[in-house]
């Protein structure tokens, strides 16, 4: 499709003035939409397939939705729940993606992650918040 054809200049006018964002709410709608079918998969439960349809609904209502400020507000109270839920498992991704080329340690002092890249041997570590100083072994 041009950049400059018809359709997306209709698609663009019909957005105009629409929420449009897949933010943290809709995507958790989504994906709890696709683990519902999933589920449904392995159990015929008709009830879970109707749960996931009306998830994905309510996802393409707020996307649609021309109350921009009101999608914004309930999408702010719905990361003050998530946010604090989600963090650890964010953390624990961050530190599994970073494994392969760096060691974390924690200062013995005030437990402060520090990130050292690996195969340096023993070296001399000091800590960057309260500046004690340690060795270890990457």
């Amino acid at each position: 499709m041009k950049p400059n054809s018809k359709l997306l200049a209709r698609v663009q006018a019909f957005m105009r003035g629409r929420y449009g964002q897949n933010d943290t709410l809709n995507r958790c709608l989504n994906y709890l939409a696709l683990i519902l079918v999933v589920v449904s998969l392995w159990r015929p439960f008709h009830q879970l397939v109707w749960l996931a349809v009306l998830l994905i609904i309510l996802s393409y209502w707020r996307l649609f939705s021309k109350k921009i400020y009101r999608q914004v507000a309930i999408n702010r109270g719905f990361q003050r729940f998530f946010n604090p839920v989600a963090r650890p498992f964010r953390r624990l991704g961050y530190q599994i993606s970073q494994h392969r080329h760096y060691r974390f340690f924690r200062c013995q002092n005030c437990q402060q992650r520090i990130r050292i890249p690996k195969h340096h041997g023993r070296v001399r570590i000091t800590c960057p918040s309260c500046g004690t100083k340690f060795e270890a072994r990457t």
